[in-house]
This record gives structure tokens, sequence and C-alpha cells, in this order.
């Protein structure tokens, strides 16, 4: 039993020693294909940069419906947008067109917040040395700990977007951008589903009790080849930082204690 434990603990000792920083290469090789992808400034050369103009058709994953959307992404905003939708007056539903011109970008809060959550997960990598000796599972794990956390949240960024309040849509700084301005019975917002981009068009209303309700609501959407890469990356880099973890927490329990 004493032969076994000192062969784990030796192989604990070379996984700290030898393991951990090609693991952590890995780890960063991945960041970096990742970083590609957004428009983030991380001692990247900009000629790897992968950000370029993308033209978008949107659609009703159901078809048949009355929107019409063409959009631009770079990046983190939508830089031009020809949307149409039929807009219901009276008894009469007219085609109304709004535009998102190039000189006032459409912000996407939730790339931006995943960059840099991944800039921040880069800048945890970076301040190990590449001559730096770990000398013990705690300290490998407050590592990882630390860029799990990151990336976890960055991921999730993408692929969980935050619920918003009519109001808060209504009341957006992204709608102000419109021209012309959407009805005042009308509000519609852009955000990412994991890789895909979705437009939603509400039809809201007053009611008796002054709140803002929403009467219905329309969708269409496009999956953009560049977000799915970006989230499969954040996921390779977790289970990259994860096995390590798992593997060293199986031979903790048998370190030499100092």
């Amino acid at each position: 039993m004493e032969e076994e434990a000192e062969v784990l603990r030796k192989e604990l000792k070379w996984i700290l020693e030898d393991q951990v920083h090609k693991v952590l290469q890995e780890v960063q090789h991945t960041l970096q294909e990742c970083s590609r992808r957004f428009p983030i400034r991380c001692g990247l050369d900009e000629n790897k940069s992968l950000v370029v103009p993308h033209r978008i058709l949107l659609s009703s994953p159901n078809g048949g419906s009355t929107i019409k959307c063409v959009v631009t992404l770079l990046g983190d905003s939508i830089c031009d947008a020809d949307i149409n939708f039929k807009h219901k007056q009276a008894k009469d539903h007219h085609n109304f067109k709004t535009t998102i011109n190039p000189e006032v970008s459409w912000k996407l809060q939730q790339i931006q917040d995943a960059g840099n959550y991944l800039v921040k997960a880069m800048f945890s990598l970076n301040q190990i040395d590449k001559d730096h000796v770990f000398h013990s599972a705690k300290e490998v794990f407050l590592l990882l700990d630390e860029l799990i956390s990151s990336l976890n949240q960055g991921r999730s960024c993408l692929a969980y977007p935050k619920r918003k309040s009519i109001e808060d849509i209504i009341y957006s700084r992204n709608m102000q951008i419109l021209v012309p301005p959407v009805p005042n019975d009308t509000a519609l917002s852009f955000y990412i589903h994991s890789s895909k981009l979705i437009m939603s068009l509400y039809s809201i209303n007053m009611s008796s009790q002054g709140r803002t309700e929403i009467t219905s609501r329309q969708q269409i959407e496009c999956t953009v080849q560049w977000l799915n890469e970006a989230v499969m990356l954040f996921t390779l880099a977790l289970q990259q930082c994860q096995q390590l973890r798992d593997k060293i927490s199986i031979l903790k329990q048998y370190e030499e204690v100092s």
C-alpha cells in the first residue's frame, strides 16, 4: 500500500513539475485562437485577427415571418442594417422600414462582455512565468479555478443571454439609433444565443394600470459561424483546465506534507 502511495506521490510531483506547464500552453493556444474572433487587443498580431464584416440575412426558423432583416455584423457591433416589418395602424397593415447606419452602431454587450472575460483569462495565464515550478496542488488549483471562473462567465455571456424587461429594451441606447425611429407601439432587440444572432420584434401596449405590456412577439435569427467557433473554443479551454484539475485532485491525497 505504501509503495502504491509512493508511486502516486511521484506521479503528482511529475505532473506539477512537467505537465502543468504543457497543459497551460495548450490552454493559452486555445485562448489565442479564440481571441482572433473578438475585437480585443491582447498582444495579438492584427494580421491574425479574424474580425471582418459579415453580411447576414435573418429569417424565421419556422418560415413565414413578416419581418425582413439584413445586417452587417462586425465584431461586437451591428454596423449596418435594413429592417422591414408589417405594422398595424387601425385595421390596416403597412410596411415599415428602419435602418441602422454605419456612423452609429448597435452594440452587442454580450460579445463585449465575453471578450472581456477572455482577456481576463489570458491575463491570468500570462502572469505565470514559463520557468515557474509549481510545488503544490493548491497552487495549481488557485490558478485553474481563476481560469475556469473567467471562461465559464465568458461562455455564459454568449450561451445564456440575460432576460431584459420590455422597459429596458424600449429605453436602451440602441433603440435610439434606429432611423427612422420605430412606432411607439413597437420595440425591437438584437441579442446572442450561443451561435445565433437573434432579432425580436415586440408589439406593445400601455395597460390601464400604466404598465407596458407585450401583446405579441416575433423572432428571426441566423447562425453566425465565428460565434459557433468562439463558443467551442471557450468549451475546449474549459475542458483542458478541468481535466488537469480532476487529475491533480485524484492524486492530491497522496501529496507530501512539507
